[in-house]
């Protein structure tokens, strides 16, 4: 059996054991989008970690983002160093499958690019996300962290299970808020957000450099999690500590979303040293950031 054979096969494996295959356990999903969130939104956010809703984008403003993710891709805009782009590692690589022509379609990832594609920029800034922002952690937010991620067909990779903030350098932690906006159908099938409803209560989470940067696979509770399928243009609010994962895409279809991050108000900058505090195992540093070679700390061994 050949490498890439292998690989569809562990892909499949993720797939079945690690993440739920059908809707069954649904998210709740609002099917328009709320400009005023009632008392009981902000309560099920608080409580869950998560608010989800159909329509924050029109079906055009979708499409604008999508076309301007592909002149990025191609360059068909000023370029500019700050944008980085990740290719996928099936295709990274060295692999070939006949089934993709389109090199777009061989990209995982593209970030920090609000600066300079203005039609991207304005979303990240767009009065109905900020609008439902301020009502989930206040007036006077800023945004920390743009991406698009986009999971190709057939060898789309997965993103482990994790917590946000394993990754950012903010406290407090509850003040960090992502918002995912769908630009395809994102489906089951192609590898929707799904998350674990109510993990962000139980506070940071050890993460070891595994598959990604992620949670061990036997500490995530998959049976406690919900999907959260979306029309282009829907959104995912979620909570910095919430437990969330994406399953591989081995369907035919692109799957694409619009992520941002968002900081409170009243967030500050931690060191390393407090990052550390509270990702830890075993005296160990257990977290995402690079690893500060003068904290005299060495990176967490997952022992299963």
């Amino acid at each position: 059996m050949g490498p890439g054979l292998l690989e569809m096969d562990e892909a499949e494996r993720i797939r079945r054991t690690l993440y739920r295959r059908d809707t069954t356990r649904l998210a709740r999903i609002h099917a328009d989008y709320r400009v005023e969130l009632e008392a009981e939104d902000v309560a099920f956010y608080e409580r869950e970690g998560y608010l989800a809703m159909e329509g924050l984008l029109t079906a055009e403003e979708a499409e604008d983002c999508k076309v301007a993710l592909s002149d990025l891709v191609n360059r068909r805009v000023a370029w500019d160093e700050r944008v980085r782009i990740q290719e996928e590692p099936y295709y990274r690589d060295g692999r070939v499958d006949d089934r993709v022509a389109d090199p777009e379609l061989r990209v995982r990832k593209i970030w920090q690019f609000v600066q300079v594609e203005p039609r991207l920029g304005a979303v990240a800034d767009h009065p109905r996300l900020r609008a439902v922002l301020d009502q989930l952690v206040g007036p006077g937010q800023r945004l920390i962290q743009d991406m698009a991620l986009i999971k190709p067909p057939f060898h789309g990779s997965e993103k482990p299970w994790h917590q946000d903030t394993a990754y950012f350098d903010y406290l407090p932690l509850g003040g960090i808020v992502g918002a995912w906006i769908a630009l395809d159908a994102a489906t089951v099938e192609n590898g929707c957000m799904q998350v674990i409803p109510g993990s962000h209560l139980d506070g940071p989470a050890p993460h070891y450099h595994l598959r990604d940067c992620q949670m061990a696979d036997e500490r995530v509770a998959v049976d406690r999690a919900v999907v959260v399928p979306l029309r282009p243009g829907g959104v995912l609010f979620f909570a910095g500590l919430l437990h969330h994962g994406t399953p591989p895409n081995l369907s035919g279809d692109r799957r694409r979303a619009f992520q941002c991050h968002y900081a409170a108000a009243d967030c500050r900058n931690m060191t390393f040293a407090e990052h550390a505090e509270l990702f830890h195992d075993g005296g160990a540093y257990a977290g995402c950031r690079k690893l500060d070679p003068e904290s005299g700390l060495t990176r967490a061994v997952h022992q299963p």
